[in-house]
């Protein structure tokens, strides 16, 4: 019954408005410069609009080529996302995932990349996601970071390799 929501969910037919906003989400400089990092695997609880979730980020890892749905121009990572609705309804957006690389540069996800990847939605209380986010890393950076923005871009979380 999730994946027949997830599918839903993820074709953005659903006038979803996580979508919507994802792509017009501002980098503001007048947001807090940095945010406590927790290290992977560490969950975090995020408060929004439409409720509490609680938030994982765990295995940083790379993509075998054959398991690439988008070919990578770099080298294609994955981190495993898991997300759980506690209370309301949670909208979810696989561009509000964003890593840090080690230069300090973003990279931005590459939504659809690989299976089971992350789209957008909503998702009730009492109902859990898990999914990957992918990332074409581009030749010379590593990722240090993963950081969880909401549709505005005010950073919410972050979980740091360590």
């Amino acid at each position: 019954m999730l994946a027949i929501a997830l599918i839903t969910a993820g074709c953005g037919g659903s006038g979803s408005t996580a979508q919507q906003s994802a792509t017009s989400a501002p980098a503001t400089s007048t947001q807090p410069a940095a945010k406590q990092a927790v290290t992977f695997g560490t969950p975090v609880d995020v408060a929004s609009d439409g409720g509490l979730a609680t938030y994982t980020v765990d295995n940083l890892a790379p993509v075998p080529p054959d398991a690439q749905i988008v070919p990578a121009k770099g080298t294609m990572y994955a981190v495993d996302v898991t997300i759980a609705a506690k209370t309301g309804t949670v909208a979810y957006n696989g561009f509000w995932f964003v890593a840090r690389a080690a230069d300090g540069s973003n990279i931005a996800p590459a939504v659809g990349a690989v299976q089971p990847g992350i789209t957008s939605g909503q998702l009730p209380q009492g109902q859990q996601l898990a999914t990957h986010v992918a990332y074409d890393v581009p030749q010379g950076k590593t990722i240090t970071a993963i950081m969880f923005r909401d549709p505005k871009g005010k950073l919410l979380a972050v979980w740091s390799t360590g």
